[in-house]
């Protein structure tokens, strides 16, 4: 008797592979659920940590306002602690991270807007008292370098070097015309430099806010990098099929995160692009997967349940290889001292190895030659392939071995190989 393994293709009726591609389609919708909740509790997570950010900046503004108001003009204090009032609402009412970035961004304005009341109170103040040309002057030139050391540090030559270059000398040349006491020629020369200040400020400002959007702007690229990620973790399909892609994917959110270090804030949108386009990709191969293995599956049960209805006491189904989600389910139904082994892959053909069924040896029909028949042992599996299209719609092909004689009827088919080819009559 042959010893090459028997197989039989498989392929199910319309009716159930529209019934799976159903509960496919079904499934799919739940775990893209179950994908989008996870990255909404993310994304709300953040929101509230930046929430509670902003709720304390909002506080620290309101205490230096409240503790600077005698240096602040009533009517400007009142509009400032209006301004940082009507933000608390904002705070509290906000639905995304972009509208707490503006509460950041109109914080970080009431604080100039505060610093330059200040200012102009200032002036105003020591106009009052300055009796002479020379001392109002002073008192201007000392307000200008007082804005200038009130630029953060690092934001001048980061922001704007050029400025910051004209503003140092236009500064020197007009404390040494200040030293020299000539009021009438320091006039040009302090108003020159108050115009190089006030542009420096001006670009710096704007230059910040755009870096400062940029960031913010990119931040949120890489938050949305990592929903999409948690949001893949939590689907178990996707692990199952594709868990090996979601390292790719944290390789590039730590790219990402890098760029933000390196101020590259352009590539996170690319990288989001990329992992985006590989997410669509992951899903579908995941779900294509994830379908062949439900099928495998449901005609594995349908022939067990068959060999059952037949008399077969079936052992549980097992997988080839431990571990791999596309291996093929094997199992082994016994009756009466006779075995069927049964493997059912997720591609491909069903292979049977049966054991204990009485054999014969015929000559070919196509030369002549001995050919081992088990008529018995294929009309067993025949019957079964009958009852798996009647009852299940498993709509399985004709009974194929290495060696089969093609020119031979079924009814005197060549015998179904197993493991060990045995003569005439042995069991």
């Amino acid at each position: 008797m042959s010893g090459s393994p028997k197989y039989s293709s498989a392929e199910l009726a319309r009716q159930q592979q529209q019934q799976l591609e159903e509960q496919r389609r079904r499934k799919a919708v739940e775990e893209a659920r179950l994908r989008a909740e996870a990255a909404e509790r993310e994304r709300l997570q953040r929101l509230e940590t930046l929430r509670n950010i902003m709720i304390t900046q909002q506080q620290s503004v309101a205490t230096k306002i409240q503790q600077q108001q005698q240096r602040l003009y009533p009517q400007v204090a009142l509009d400032l602690k209006q301004r940082y009032e009507n933000q608390i609402s904002t705070i509290r009412n906000a639905q995304n991270e972009s509208q707490l970035q503006n509460v950041a961004i109109e914080l970080k304005q009431i604080l100039h807007a505060c610093d330059q009341a200040m200012s102009q109170k200032r002036r105003d103040d020591e106009e009052k008292k300055r009796k002479a040309e020379i001392e109002r002057l002073q008192f201007e030139f000392e307000e200008l370098e007082r804005e200038v050391s009130d630029i953060p540090t690092g934001d001048a030559q980061k922001f704007d070097d050029a400025g910051q270059k004209t503003v140092q000398q236009a500064l020197r040349s007009t404390q040494t015309l200040l030293i020299a006491g000539h009021p009438q020629a320091v006039q040009v020369p302090l108003t020159d430099a108050t115009r190089a200040v006030k542009k420096h400020i001006q670009i710096i400002t704007q230059r910040r806010a755009d870096w400062e959007q940029r960031k913010a702007h990119s931040e949120q690229v890489v938050g949305k990098i990592r929903d999409l990620i948690i949001g893949l973790q939590a689907d178990p399909v996707i692990m199952r099929w594709h868990s090996g892609s979601i390292t790719q994917l944290d390789n590039q959110l730590q790219q990402a995160q890098k760029c933000i270090l390196l101020e590259n804030f352009n590539q996170p949108i690319k990288i989001l692009a990329d992992v985006q386009a590989l997410e669509k990709k992951i899903i579908e191969e995941a779900n294509l997967a994830q379908l062949k293995a439900d099928k495998r599956d449901y005609i594995s049960q349908s022939i067990v349940a068959t060999l059952q209805d037949m008399g077969f006491s079936v052992l549980g189904i097992e997988d080839e290889h431990k571990g791999h989600p596309s291996t093929a389910k094997v199992f082994t139904a016994i009756a009466a001292g006779r075995a069927i082994n049964v493997s059912v892959p997720v591609e491909g053909q069903v292979w049977y190895d049966v054991d204990g069924y009485a054999k014969n040896t015929v000559a070919s029909v196509a030369d002549g030659s001995p050919a081992a028949i088990c008529d018995e042992a294929e009309s067993v599996l025949t019957e079964m392939h009958n009852a798996l299209q009647q009852e299940f719609g498993v709509q399985m092909g004709e009974i194929s071995w290495q060696g089969k004689d093609p020119k031979r009827t079924s009814r005197t088919a060549t015998d179904l190989p197993t493991d060990v080819t045995r003569s005439q009559g042995e069991k």
